[in-house]
């Protein structure tokens, strides 16, 4: 039996922003979707970051009025490509300590985002094993 990609586990469409969208309406966009990041993205849909809770945790307390998404999103963007094995996300999100990758598509202008897969999303796959009691 061939492995289960990415593709068929992972979250369709990505909740994003521009660079220049200010962090209340970050923080508002995750409140009322309950996701747990937004991915930045340039003029043409290329991920340039990302504003996760841990992002927004960092600046709690400090006047937020007229602050932009590019000045507290982690640049570093973490993905993988919809046709890599679950195994390989997983291995990504283990070596980095993280719990969810983007799923992007590698286009000339960088990575566009497709999805995103979770530490939800394979525990979610698990439970349909055969080897599940």
């Amino acid at each position: 039996m061939a492995e289960k990609l990415v593709r068929d586990i992972m979250h369709r469409g990505v909740i994003t922003c521009e660079p220049d969208t200010l962090l209340k309406e970050t923080v508002r966009i995750i409140s009322d979707t309950g996701v747990s990041a937004i991915i930045v993205v340039g003029p043409n849909g290329e991920a340039k970051g990302v504003v996760s809770h841990m992002d927004l945790l960092r600046v709690y307390g400090r006047n937020l009025l007229d602050v932009k998404a590019k000045e507290v999103m982690t640049s570093e963007v973490i993905s993988v490509l919809p046709d890599a094995s679950i195994t390989e996300a997983i291995m990504i999100m283990l070596k980095k300590n993280i719990h969810r990758l983007l799923v992007a598509e590698e286009v000339p202008e960088g990575k566009k985002p497709v999805g995103i897969v979770s530490t939800t999303d394979v525990i979610k796959d698990m439970k349909g094993q055969p080897w599940f009691w």
